[in-house]
């Protein structure tokens, strides 16, 4: 049976939870998408001293509002987005739910449904899960030429670690050496296609339901230090 993979990504308020914008593909193990959803959650994204608060409060104004007024996205409840979620992944057959850095994103995922006090599971169906960071860092990050690139071009924390966040990742992947991540759900889940497609691409072993196995360590052979370096789309 092949894969059919949902890749998703989440804007919070805070790292307790509080998911205030989702966005998802879906595709194949060749990043072609089949699906793509995005909204914004509107029992958080109306509760003003919540967003005042939120790491990018700045994007209510320079992203959030215009992509309103155009359509580009729209406010749907908890029970509206989880729906699209359970039926999508029922029509597209999906088998694994995917996410850069997942423990976070599953976390605040189930944190939110508790929260907006929902009980049971936000999935109804049982899927395979895959922690996009620690495939990249399995795979595309560890690489000579990933190293070779990241030290040049200052990809590397002050102590000397190599970054390995989904924005450096994606740089790596695409060529883009300047692309800064938007911080939006579904433009960072659409770079994370990307980054799956990439990885997958290497037929090395697939990490499985292995998440935070502390993939930032990839050191600057010349570093006199080794720190863990937190990845930028969620709080950097």
């Amino acid at each position: 049976m092949k894969n059919t993979f949902l890749v998703l990504d989440t804007e919070t308020c805070d790292l307790s939870g509080s998911v205030y914008d989702v966005g998802y593909t879906i595709c194949d193990k060749y990043g072609n998408i089949l699906q793509t959803r995005n909204a914004l959650v509107r029992e958080i994204f109306t509760n003003g001293k919540k967003m005042m608060g939120a790491f990018y409060a700045k994007k209510l104004f320079s992203h959030y509002a215009p992509m309103l007024e155009s359509d580009d996205i729209k406010m749907e409840t908890w029970e509206t987005i989880t729906g699209w979620m359970n039926q999508d992944i029922a029509d597209f057959q999906v088998t694994v739910i995917c996410a850069y850095n997942a423990g976070f994103d599953f976390r605040v995922m189930n944190a939110t449904h508790r929260m907006l006090g929902y009980t049971g599971k936000v999935l109804n169906a049982p899927l395979k899960t895959l922690d996009l960071w620690q495939f990249a860092c399995e795979t595309k990050l560890s690489q000579k030429t990933y190293k070779k690139l990241a030290t040049k071009k200052g990809w590397v924390s002050p102590k000397g670690n190599i970054k390995t966040g989904a924005e450096f990742c994606y740089r790596f992947c695409s060529g883009e050496w300047g692309f800064i991540e938007d911080h939006t759900a579904l433009s960072d889940a659409l770079i994370e296609t990307k980054i799956l497609a990439d990885c997958m691409a290497t037929k090395k072993k697939i990490p499985y339901g292995k998440i935070n196995q502390q993939p930032w360590r990839i050191v600057n052979p010349s570093a006199k230090g080794n720190d863990p370096h937190i990845h930028g789309s969620k709080v950097a």
